[in-house]
């Protein structure tokens, strides 16, 4: 890419995102040059997990996160992901009592005004499948505003800063299967990675504490063949939800 046009910003992240678009496409763009930096993640590294997770969705096979790369751009280096015109739909807050069928409750609470509420996402194949994804690369920040569906109904996953640490960290909005397990093709393609990670791209953009953690978290997926259950030592939900 050599053409850019900035055509737009989310104001409300917490690092500089910037729309822009090339020849004709559409790019989220999160320079470098625009992390703030995090106690708990090395500086100028989330660039590279934002990478590292659209690797690790392609070796798995499973098409959850846009296509990302790495590249020069108005700012200096950054991760580059395809803008998809997709919305959040399969997670959201409802009154007590009124939670659609087919959802699974996750926590309830009082809302700004002062009322009971109940947050809640889809129980469907696809979305169970982000949670198995989000287990492997520990994602910290699961929001549901981070889960777009298009107009054909698939979903996709986004915003993968602050994923891959060493330790654990996820925080996620998709806690509905709790010690459940999950279709035999998603062991079999969780074992198919495993003798892909070595030699990877991924060895280039984690360093080797993040890839022995990155092995044990599949091999606690492979071995239990559960999701697991939150840690008491961090926030099981993001906040805000969305």
């Amino acid at each position: 890419m050599n053409d850019f046009k900035v055509v737009g910003q989310m104001v409300n992240a917490s690092n500089s995102t910037l729309v822009i678009e090339s020849n004709d496409q559409r790019y989220i763009y999160k320079p470098r040059s625009g992390e703030r930096p995090l106690w708990d993640f090395p500086d100028q590294t989330l660039y590279l997990r934002e990478r590292a997770a659209y690797v690790t969705s392609e070796l798995l096979g499973w098409n959850v996160v846009p296509e990302t790369t790495i590249q020069e751009g108005p700012y200096g280096i950054g991760s580059f992901q395809k803008w998809i015109d997709a919305d959040p739909a399969t997670v959201d807050i409802f009154p007590p009592n009124e939670v659609p069928k087919g959802w699974l409750t996750i926590m309830s609470g009082i809302d700004e005004e002062g009322d009971q509420v109940t947050l809640a996402h889809e129980d469907s194949a696809r979305l169970q499948q982000i949670a198995v994804f989000d287990t492997l690369i520990n994602n910290a920040d699961r929001k549901a505003g981070h889960l777009l569906t298009d107009d054909s109904g698939n979903t996709f996953g986004i915003d993968h800063g602050v994923t891959f640490s060493a330790e654990n960290k996820l925080r996620t909005v998709l806690w509905g299967w709790i010690g459940q397990g999950f279709p035999e093709q998603y062991l079999t393609d969780l074992a198919s990675l495993k003798s892909k990670v070595p030699g990877s791209e991924l060895e280039e953009l984690l360093d080797q504490s993040e890839i022995a953690a990155l092995l044990d978290r599949l091999d606690y997926l492979l071995d239990e063949k559960i999701l697991p259950s939150p840690s008491p030592h961090w926030p099981a939900v993001p906040w805000p939800v969305f």
